[in-house]
Parts: C-alpha cells; sequence; structure tokens
C-alpha cells in the first residue's frame, strides 16, 4: 500500500548548536555526542543517571561512530495514522441490590472455586461470559470478574462512602470498536445482574491519551534528547535489537507519564492487537509510532476531570497543555526554552485532538480544599448532568429539584451544617463567613 506523505521537516539551525533542553533543570546535557556512546541491545537507559542496565538477556554491544552524530538528528517525513483513548480505568460508586449480604456469600464461594480450578467460568443473563478470578485488586475490591471487554473489580461494601467501591478496567480493543457509552451499557446491565446494582456516579482515575504516525525510518533516541523540553526529570529508554523501541519521561507511578514506542513491534509480538492495522489503514505495521501520554487520579483531579463529561469536554484543552507546557519537541534555535520553536513533528502531534481554539485548562497544584469557586461549580455542573442523564431528565430546573429531593433524603440539616463547620475549620475560612 503505497503512502502519500507530507510535513516535510525544514530544519534549519546550526547543527553544532546545543542548548540545554530541560524546564526543570538547567544542569542537564542533552546534547548528542559520539563520545556519549549509545546503549546496547535490549538495555534500558535512565537519563538522569545515565547509567545502563541491562532488561534483556543480550550483551550484543551496539557500536556508535563519530559520524552517526555529524548531522543534526531528525524526522523528515511523518503521516498521522490514529489519535483517541487507549486506556481508560473507571471508579464506579455503586449501590447494590436489598439481597446484596446474600449475594456476598455466593460471590465468596464462587471466589473459593475459582481458587481450586484456577478460574471459574460464568454466563450471566445478559449472554455475556465472564472468568470469576482467584484473586482481587488490592485490599478494597476482593472479587475480579474478567470479561472480554473489560475487567470489574467489586467491594464488599453495599454502598458507597467517599471513595468507589467497584473499580473499572476498560480494554483497549473496547474503547476503540465501541466506544465509552456502548461499554458502560453494558458494565450497566452487568452490575445489575451481579447483585441488583445501580451505577451511582462515575469517577476518572486513569486515562491513556495517544496518537499514531506512520514514520519512515522511525524515531531515534538522538532525536528525542536533542529536541525535547519538559518538565519531568524522569526517563528511561529500552532498546531491542539496533534501535530504539521505547521512550519513557516519567516515572511508573508518577501522576503523568510519556511513552513513545514504536506500536508496530509491540502489535506484532503479541499478536492480539493486529486489528490495529484495519485501523490504521495500512498493510503493514512497519514504522508506526505512538505518543501515548498516560494520567492518573491526582493529575485528573489537578485538571478538573473527574466525570466521563469532564473528560468529552476537557480532553482536547488537556492533551494541548500536556503537549505543550509538560513535554514538547523544539528546535534548538532559543536559548530560553519557551521560545523554541515547536518542532513540525510535534506540531502535528500537538493537533491531533484538533486545534488550539482558545479553550485552555490549567493544572492546579494546590490542594483539592483551595481550589477556586470555577473549580467547584464546573464539578457540580457536570455532576448534575450526569444525575439528569441517569433520571430521564433534560430540564435543569427539574434536575436541581430532583437533586435537592435526593440530598434530603441523603443527610439532614443539622449533619450539612456540621460537615460545613468541619470543612470551615480545614481550610482555615471559619472566620470568614457567616457565624455557624
Amino acid at each position: 500500500m503505497k503512502r502519500k506523505l507530507s510535513h516535510k521537516n525544514p530544519e534549519k539551525h546550526d547543527e553544532r548548536e546545543c542548548f540545554e533542553n530541560s524546564v526543570s533543570s538547567k544542569n542537564e546535557t542533552t546534547c548528542p555526542s559520539a563520545a556519549a556512546g549509545e546503549p546496547a541491545d535490549g538495555q534500558v537507559v535512565d537519563h538522569v543517571s545515565t547509567k545502563i542496565y541491562h532488561n534483556q538477556n543480550n550483551d550484543k554491544s551496539m557500536a556508535l561512530s563519530a559520524t552517526r552524530h555529524a548531522t543534526t538528528p531528525s524526522i523528515q517525513e511523518f503521516q498521522h495514522l490514529l489519535s483517541g483513548i487507549d486506556s481508560l480505568d473507571l471508579g464506579l460508586f455503586v449501590t447494590w441490590g436489598a439481597n446484596w449480604k446474600q449475594r456476598l456469600k455466593i460471590l465468596d464461594k464462587k471466589k473459593l472455586q475459582a481458587r481450586k480450578k484456577g478460574g471459574l467460568l460464568i454466563s450471566l443473563p445478559s449472554g455475556r461470559t465472564c472468568i470469576f478470578k482467584p484473586g482481587g485488586k488490592g485490599e478494597n475490591y476482593r472479587f475480579h470478574l474478567q470479561f472480554e471487554a473489560y475487567n470489574l473489580f467489586i467491594g464488599k461494601a453495599a454502598k458507597p462512602g467517599s471513595s468507589p467501591n467497584v473499580y473499572l478496567s476498560i480494554n483497549s480493543k473496547t474503547l476503540w470498536l465501541d466506544g465509552i457509552e456502548t461499554a458502560l451499557s453494558w458494565i450497566a446491565e452487568d452490575i445489575k445482574a451481579i447483585g441488583g446494582g445501580t451505577i451511582k456516579f462515575i469517577q476518572i482515575s486513569r486515562v491513556d491519551l495517544c496518537c499514531d504516525f506512520f514514520i519512515p525510518g522511525g524515531i531515534s533516541y538522538e532525536f528525542i534528547r536533542y529536541h525535547k523540553v519538559t518538565r519531568n526529570k524522569k526517563s528511561r529508554a529500552i532498546f531491542g535489537k539496533d534501535k530504539l523501541e521505547t521512550n519513557y519521561v516519567g516515572s511508573v507511578k508518577s501522576p503523568i507519564e510519556l511513552r513513545v514506542y514504536d506500536k508496530g513491534v509491540e502489535v506484532e509480538k503479541g499478536g492480539t492487537k493486529l486489528w490495529f492495522i484495519d485501523l490504521w489503514k495500512s498493510e503493514s505495521t512497519e514504522n508506526i509510532w505512538r505518543v501515548e501520554i498516560q494520567l492518573r487520579r491526582p493529575a485528573l483531579k489537578q485538571f478538573g476531570i473527574n466525570c466521563i463529561d469532564d473528560l468529552k469536554t476537557k480532553k482536547n484543552a488537556l492533551w494541548q497543555n500536556l503537549t505543550t507546557r509538560w513535554f514538547s519537541l523544539r528546535l534548538p534555535d532559543n536559548e530560553k526554552v519557551e521560545r523554541r520553536t515547536i518542532h513540525p513533528f510535534w506540531q502535528a502531534v500537538q493537533n491531533c485532538f484538533g486545534q488550539n481554539t482558545g479553550n485552555e485548562i490549567e493544572r492546579i497544584y494546590r490542594p483539592e480544599t483551595t481550589a477556586p469557586e470555577d473549580w467547584y461549580l464546573s464539578h457540580i455542573d457536570g455532576c448534575l448532568s450526569s444525575l439528569a442523564a441517569l433520571r430521564g431528565i433534560k430540564n435543569r430546573d427539574t434536575a436541581i429539584n430532583e437533586l435537592q429531593k435526593l440530598l434530603n433524603k441523603r443527610n439532614n440539616e443539622q449533619e450539612f451544617e456540621t460537615a460545613c463547620i468541619k470543612k470551615a475549620i480545614q481550610r482555615g475560612t471559619l472566620s470568614k463567613g457567616d457565624e455557624l
């Protein structure tokens, strides 16, 4: 299949020029040189310590000639193939049915059977089949049900408290081929079948945003090091055979982690994701690279992304923020990193979720208790529309009245007043308001 490529890279700058390229550190030298050497095959490189760690049983060294750095590493051509959400983990606030205690006993029996058999096959009334797994997820989620489209982790609580009592991880294939809304409809049916459960609220725990490009010749380790501008100093790289396979920015447990990797190699290795070829409209997996940014709950909260509606409305602005302020690839044409020209390839990456239309999103590093009033209003508005949709309400006033009724059932006036006083004391704002 012939590809029509565009976006040639008109890099015009002094090849000898190499400035520091980290926003957070002015001591890191990132200009590639022959003396620095290149990692051996199957090795992991830590950019901060510059130490090389073996990652595979492959001690073959990879020689680096001085002529390799005679020219600036670059990407000359690239073609955008695909953009979207590749991973989505959700915290579900579920209220189980009146017979939940009896259902718990049944689930415990099945868990015991699953331990003996290494997994128990179960068919639900919806027609979907799942594997009841022997384990769970941490201390909070005792039961693990693996469906073809997602993994469901269930806690013992009959109703949620301040945190979710059900955890959901939707598979990549489901997200790409069926979509979030379809997956949530299936999950709602399964939760009702498992224990008469009703989903009251959905909280986003993790999301991976990504874009795929066809890049002849791929992306080199030197290219990333030479052009990167990042707020996070932690990075590492994995090599396979004679080239870069994955470059990470941020640690595994970081609130934000960026990955630039050879997606074609990953698809070929597993053999279970060959359906990506159809999405790419490609006949091959060669030279297909992915830029992927993973956000965990702490970062999502800082960006004011709590529910599905938040993600839908803020996804584009979020991508713009992350690919501009948190990490970017820029030409070393200015001593001040914030004034450097965005690399043409990275401009294409930034535009994968839509060009910047002026709708910006800010990351609030302060504790949630000191977030501005607009943050709470945005969250309340998003939750109200979700509640209205859940109850089939379209009128705003009707939705507010319904919310009032539900809140009155949830707690009384004295309980609400006590909660307000406690939070005012925690925030140090008790003396600023009316006398409580």
